[in-house]
Formats: C-alpha cells, sequence, structure tokens
C-alpha cells in the first residue's frame, strides 16, 4: 500500500519539526508545502513549495492527508484552518513514539505530540492540539480545540483548559482548575486559580497582566473554500 501524500499547511519552524517526524515515523510523503507568507521555505525538502490558493488548487489532487505547521500561541488560526482543510483532505495525527498516551486517553484529530510527553487515564483531547516536548497531563483532565501545551508544562488533575488556549514553557497548573477559552499561561508560571477567558496571566503565583487577542487571516480560508 502507497503512503498517502501529504500537505503540510506552513512552512516555518513547526512545519519543519512535522516535516521531518513525517518522514521519520513513515506517516506519508510530504508532497506540498504552502505557506502565504512566504516566498520560500525556512528548510529543505523535496515538497513542491506553493504560496497562491490557485497554485494550491492545481495540485491539491496528489494528496491525501494534512498536517498544520501553525504552532505558537496561534491556536485559534490553527483550528480554523483545520476545519477548512478538512472539507478537501483527511487530516494526519503525527505522535512521537517517544511519548506516552494512556490507552484511555480520548483525542480529536490533528494531534501533534513531540518526544517525552506524558499523557496519563481518561484525558480528552480536543483537535488540533499541540502537545510539546516533556509536557505532562495528569488524570482525567479535559483539554479543547487548538491548545498548545509548551514544552515542560505540567497540567495536574482535574484541570480543564478552553479552546485556543496556549499553556508556556514550564508552567505549572494546579489540580481541578479553568483555564479559560484563549487565555495564555506565560512560561514558569505556577496557576493557582481559575483562569478568565482571552487573558494573560504570568508569575508565581500567576496573575493577570492584560487580554489575549486571538488572531487569524480569514482572507487565506475564504479563497481557499472558494476553490474547493
Amino acid at each position: 500500500m502507497s503512503k498517502p501524500g501529504v500537505l503540510i499547511w506552513g512552512g516555518k519552524c513547526q512545519a519543519h519539526i512535522l516535516h521531518e517526524m513525517i518522514i521519520e515515523l513513515e506517516l506519508g510523503v510530504p508532497r506540498i508545502i504552502f505557506d502565504f507568507s512566504l516566498n520560500s521555505p525556512e528548510f529543505s525538502s523535496n515538497a513542491t513549495f506553493v504560496n497562491e490558493i490557485v497554485s494550491l488548487k492545481s495540485l491539491i489532487d496528489g494528496v491525501d492527508k494534512f498536517v498544520i505547521g501553525i504552532g505558537s500561541c496561534h491556536g485559534f488560526a490553527r483550528n480554523e484552518t483545520g476545519n477548512t482543510l478538512e472539507k478537501k483532505l483527511g487530516y494526519l495525527n503525527v505522535i512521537s513514539r517517544n511519548s506516552i498516551i494512556d490507552t484511555s486517553v480520548r483525542f480529536g484529530m490533528g494531534l501533534q505530540v513531540m518526544p517525552g510527553t506524558i499523557v496519563h487515564k481518561f484525558v480528552t483531547l480536543g483537535k488540533n492540539v499541540i502537545l510539546n516536548t516533556s509536557s505532562t497531563i495528569d488524570h482525567n483532565c479535559t483539554i479543547g480545540d487548538g491548545v498548545h501545551i509548551m514544552g515542560s508544562a505540567a497540567i495536574a488533575g482535574n484541570v480543564t483548559i478552553g479552546d485556543f488556549a496556549t499553556i508556556g514553557t514550564n508552567a505549572t497548573i494546579l489540580p481541578n482548575l479553568k483555564i479559560g477559552t484563549g487565555a495564555y499561561i506565560g512560561a514558569g508560571a505556577v496557576v493557582t486559580r481559575d483562569v478568565e477567558p482571552n487573558s494573560v496571566y504570568v508569575g508565581v503565583p500567576a496573575r493577570k497582566v492584560k487580554e489575549n487577542v486571538l488572531e487569524i487571516n480569514r482572507n487565506i480560508l475564504r479563497e481557499f473554500n472558494s476553490h474547493l
């Protein structure tokens, strides 16, 4: 059986990581790299690079699956992009062999799991979630769509994290808390109480410092839809 051709949406760091993992894990063959913000990808690949939707349309019948190389705090854009692309293509989950995900864990499509990640029992993960290197999620947590849990962040048991939230590197979320939709938890923060939606929390203990604005370029997704 031939390996599926893969579209990688993005041409920067996260896309590079996914590109290499797809090859290493033998999940498919990167066929197209698309990034409307670049003239060329920031890494070498045998895949065809395009930066215009018209060009993508002419090639897309040659691919079966897609991954979204949109990392950092852009979970809303990652999730909306996934919702658009799945009208045409199938999701590809990219999960490191050097991660541990309990068999009781339920997860949505578009999952990206980096080495050293541990997800304990009875956790639910939404769509388009990124679990970065050495992050840990304890039992009975609910993680929403488009969430990014960055490297070495620790999520204690019975935590609920709303859609599109970002948990910064080495941050700690104490048990039984709720992190609101679109929240951003800064690197190294220790969260000891519930976090308001669309808020930035930093420090030990974490405190609110400003509002968080979710960003997306909807024009490119509208253009993609118009060419389906």
